[in-house]
């Protein structure tokens, strides 16, 4: 079985990091995947990981949404390699992939990420065609949590071609206690400060403004505390001269595009996400299953992930509920524990990877008899392993 996965860009960030999940979830069956991206790359993390995986990667750069020369090559590319599958990541992916897929012959599902249009990118005509594409091209449409699903269904005005697969993360690896301590002294200089953590790209979906407004509320109760903002983008200086401004230099600390997220997760003793929108937060999700008390706004898929006994959920836009609910955690072990340990379990019972690798070739069986057999093997070793 051959799939093509189409992104519209190789940058690092939520749906690439699924991109890397499901060829190292795949391509251990025998699965072969080629990546193609609408643009060229520019010294990508997960350029690189890909490529150490062993995965094809074909550019195609769209500079613009109507770009006929790459389209055609596109095409042309598809009908000599004959995918089984296109599946499609993004808006741009969303609506070239199907448009593509039609005229190949090639079954293809389009991926909603989101649960609203609040984006810069998403002008009415994108927005349109995007729609138009996956209600009428597209073979499926993957939405990666229940209120996206609930999102596509109104957007769509069609449920039948719908299918709700939840993003996945792994257990967090358990690092000595030392190396632990050394990671919180070399960020704060003292390990002894609580630490606050939040991961994500630097942009005004994420809500960082309303997370240092409420961590300039948490530093007047708890003044030991530190909140470190762990990612890169556009918002970077504007968020340093606000810190700045505020006088919290000692108490935010914005450490840029990280490689080791999940040894600072493994360091830190709450996660926070302040987005105004989202859809099923991987973050959010590696946060969990690190076993971290989670404080989350209640956009996308936050609330069926914590609600009621995995974390802490309030408004978006609300620095100050957000800064309660921190405090909250900073002043009770016990409840840290709790959550923590709650958001862990959920983690095992329903966001594994191998609950999501079977979701998602049960989903690709619909769509091609390609992919049965492998479905098939993964059950039975499924069964097998129970059994033991």
């Amino acid at each position: 079985m051959h799939i093509a996965q189409m992104l519209d860009t190789l940058d690092w960030g939520g749906a690439q990091m699924m991109q890397l999940f499901l060829v190292e979830t795949l391509q251990p069956l025998g699965i072969e995947m080629t990546v193609i991206s609408l643009m060229q790359s520019s010294d990508s993390p997960f350029e690189k990981k890909l490529r150490e995986a062993g995965v094809d990667i074909v550019f195609f750069p769209f500079h613009q949404l109507f770009s006929p020369g790459s389209f055609i090559k596109l095409v042309n590319y598809l009908r000599q390699e004959k995918f089984d599958l296109i599946h499609a990541y993004l808006t741009y992916s969303n609506i070239v992939g199907p448009l593509a897929g039609r005229l190949t012959g090639t079954p293809t599902i389009a991926s909603l990420r989101s649960s609203d249009f609040e984006n810069k990118s998403y002008t009415v005509k994108r927005a349109f065609l995007e729609t138009f594409t996956m209600r009428f091209l597209a073979t499926r449409v993957m939405a990666n949590g229940l209120a996206v699903e609930k999102y596509a269904r109104h957007r769509l005005k069609d449920s039948r071609n719908v299918y709700t697969i939840p993003n996945a993360v792994d257990f967090a690896r358990a690092i000595p206690d030392d190396e632990r301590q050394q990671i919180r002294s070399e960020i704060t200089g003292d390990l002894t400060r609580p630490l606050v953590l939040t991961v994500g790209r630097l942009s005004a979906a994420k809500g960082f403004h309303d997370l240092i407004k409420a961590f300039a509320f948490v530093h007047t109760q708890v003044p030991a505390a530190v909140l470190v903002i762990a990612g890169g983008g556009f918002l970077f200086d504007e968020l340093k001269s606000h810190i700045e401004k505020l006088g919290l230099e000692e108490q935010i600390i914005l450490l840029g595009a990280r490689a080791d997220v999940p040894h600072l997760l493994a360091a830190a003793d709450i996660y926070v996400n302040s987005s105004h929108r989202e859809g099923t937060p991987v973050s959010v999700l590696e946060a969990m299953a690190a076993g971290l008390p989670v404080v989350a706004t209640r956009v996308g898929e936050n609330p069926y992930l914590l609600d009621p006994d995995a974390g802490l959920l309030v408004a978006p836009h609300q620095p100050q509920a957000l800064a309660a609910a921190i405090i909250s955690l900073l002043n009770s072990e016990e409840l840290r524990k709790k959550l923590g340990n709650s958001a862990r379990e959920r983690i095992q019972r329903s966001y594994s990877r191998e609950t999501w690798r079977k979701s998602l070739l049960t989903l690709y069986s619909e769509i091609t008899p390609e992919a049965k057999p492998y479905l098939e093997l993964v059950i039975q070793n499924s069964i097998l392993t129970e059994a033991v």
